[in-house]
């Protein structure tokens, strides 16, 4: 549970309709009001979850689902999850703690074409709503690492040794583990959306926002991570680096124009992590990525609200590139309460950056702005551990996070409807300068977490 609080400026507020000031809106609100984890072992080496939640909008939904075979044929290389699951991302967004921007990494949520101020989710959980419609374009790369989706995953491991992964000091070459996953994700998803997948996404026919289902496609989806760590596992002591890649097919967008110079679409993402423990044991860890994306035009479509009536298909596609830093440090101060797990503190500090490489085209439409969409921000967050046992914990925490998202103040200021299309049917406003002005947000959150 949560309050939530946004600052937002260069874009109007539907309250105000203030194109020079969008000003403050707050809320209460809860990101997961309360989720169900149940699972077991059916025998040593088969274990499965079963994690229904509120989702807060449409009732009840399944969260996680999924069997899991271990050590199949006698070798830790080779194992196998099925279900609804994550994929193995650098970092699992199982394991985020910040409250109230969605995730605090842009290159789990970022959709391009749409404004990451809107897709990062501190602003519309602190009940903030913009004039405008939003995306300039439609891309149906919906893949998002914040997501669990519809996923065979295998998985295979080899530890080095016991002493190789219990180093304590702050650096080492010594190996520990060596890991590879490759998850496949079908087009069509078990769950009735599909909202985590590559091959479906947003297309200018419908409502801006909405998903194609492309249920019957043919099109894949497969995600691998491979990983080596020194010296521990990484995420507490010792080091970690890996490489992660995404590689799809599918249909090309079924919109008027989608599909672009290419009716197929094979779109890919490729990047690389690093973990470090300057003072091992949760003292200090310090975590980063970087990755750069492929969407081609079979992928993107236009939309014609902002774009003109008479735009065309894509002529190229886009490429950008985003890299994140996160610093966590765990001091150790004082509790209320002497119950086990208490008197532990985080406090985090993430820097996220998004430059977009190549904007998307389109007949009859003038080009985007090459830094259309791109993002730089910050989050501070200290989460503080109340009390803790073996039946219940209660933590509390705060964030605050600064984000600039560049070039979208026309998208969502609506300056379509205040200066109209022109003769020709294509925006008389997307070449002035005031239309790609910045959008600036100031987000907060303070709340408690109780687990039980």
């Amino acid at each position: 549970m949560a309050y939530y609080g946004t600052a937002v400026n260069g874009v109007g507020n539907n309250s105000t309709k203030d194109p020079t000031n969008g000003g403050w809106a707050n809320g209460v609100s809860a990101n997961t009001p309360w989720d169900i984890e149940s699972g077991g072992l059916i025998n040593p080496w088969i274990s499965f979850w079963v994690q229904p939640g509120y989702n807060g909008a449409a009732g009840i939904n399944i969260v996680k689902l999924w069997i899991r075979f271990d050590d199949l044929m006698n070798t830790t290389w080779f194992n196998i999850y099925a279900g609804k699951t994550s994929v193995d991302a650098p970092f699992s967004n199982q394991r985020n703690v910040y409250i109230g921007t969605n995730t605090p990494w842009t290159m789990y949520d970022y959709t391009p074409g749409t404004p990451e101020v809107v897709t990062n989710g501190g602003v519309s959980n602190a009940g903030y709503s913009f004039i405008g419609a939003g995306s300039a374009y439609f891309d149906g790369d919906a893949f998002q690492m914040a997501n669990d989706a519809t996923a065979i995953r295998y998985f295979g491991y080899h530890i080095n040794g016991g002493a190789s992964c219990a180093t304590q000091s702050t650096f080492s070459f010594d190996p520990c583990e060596t890991r590879v996953n490759v998850n496949f994700l079908p087009d069509s998803s078990l769950y009735g959306d599909n909202t985590a997948l590559s091959g479906p996404g947003n297309q200018g026919s419908l409502t801006p926002g909405s998903k194609v289902n492309q249920i019957g496609s043919n099109g894949f989806n497969f995600f691998m991570h491979v990983t080596q760590s020194f010296g521990g596992w990484g995420r507490t002591n010792g080091e970690r680096i890996g490489f992660f890649s995404m590689v799809g097919e599918g249909a090309a967008l079924p919109s008027s124009g989608g599909g672009g110079t290419n009716p197929t679409t094979t779109y890919s993402r490729e990047g690389v992590d690093l973990m470090v423990n300057p003072i091992p044991n949760g003292g200090l860890n310090i975590f980063g990525a970087w990755e750069i994306v492929n969407d081609p035009t079979g992928m993107i479509t236009a939309n014609p609200t902002l774009l003109g009536a008479n735009v065309g298909a894509a002529t190229s596609g886009l490429e950008y590139m985003v890299w994140l830093v996160q610093a966590d440090w765990q001091p150790t101060f004082g509790g209320f309460f002497s119950q086990s797990g208490t008197n532990s503190n985080m406090i985090s500090l993430i820097y996220n950056q998004l430059n977009m490489m190549q904007q998307p085209t389109f007949v009859g439409a003038p080009n985007l702005p090459g830094n259309y969409n791109n993002v730089l921000a910050f989050t501070l967050s200290d989460r503080y551990w109340l009390w803790g046992s073996d039946r219940a914990d209660v933590s509390l925490f705060a964030q605050y996070q600064y984000m600039i998202n560049y070039g979208v103040a026309g998208t969502l200021n609506n300056f379509v409807s205040a200066s109209g299309l022109n003769s020709g049917g294509t925006l008389g406003t997307i070449s002035n300068k005031a239309f790609f002005g910045n959008v600036e947000a100031n987000n907060f959150s303070v709340g408690i977490d109780f687990a039980y």
